[in-house]
């Protein structure tokens, strides 16, 4: 009985097996292409992407760009080919840094210095329309009130602290 359950296992499975992979198309190798030049930057000091670098005569852009239809050429996936472009030329040629690591801090420290800085604004902002320091050095608050007896109120406190 055990004999016969793994056959037609075995039996099932076979279709699995004779599966042929069919080569990609022109359009899907094109499409990757285009995709790993956008997403890959050029090394030559122009900071742009593979795909848009200005220079006619790159030396670095044409050489890549060459070694990426090869990869392509050779059935290596995207990020399989990202991967090998990564270990010849370093993370640099990322376009977009990974957020793993200490590339985290890249990502983050915009953001937490925008925060920060509008904070302090804020606050700075704040402290400017809550008080003036008149001459004798005490603080005078010049935020008026509509409320007529509330301003007379004040005028008296500040009579009776002189």
């Amino acid at each position: 009985m055990r004999q016969l359950v793994f056959l037609l296992l075995l039996l099932s499975a076979a279709p699995a097996f004779a599966v042929e992979e069919i080569p990609a198309t022109k359009a899907v190798k094109d499409a990757l292409y285009q995709n790993l030049t956008s997403n890959l930057a050029c090394r030559c000091g122009c900071g742009t992407t593979l795909k848009t670098c200005p220079h006619e005569t790159c030396s670095f852009a044409i050489p890549a760009r060459k070694e990426i239809r090869g990869f392509i050429d050779q059935g290596l996936g995207r990020e399989e080919i990202k991967a090998k472009m990564v270990s010849l030329h370093g993370e640099a040629i990322l376009a977009q840094p990974t957020f793993a690591g200490f590339n985290v801090l890249g990502w983050v420290t915009p953001f937490v210095g925008i925060l920060i800085f509008g904070y302090l604004v804020a606050l700075t902002v704040r402290r400017w329309t809550s008080q003036r320091v008149t001459a004798t050095g005490k603080t005078e608050t010049t935020q008026r009130s509509a409320d007529p007896y509330l301003e007379k109120m004040r005028e008296e406190l500040k009579k009776f602290e002189e």
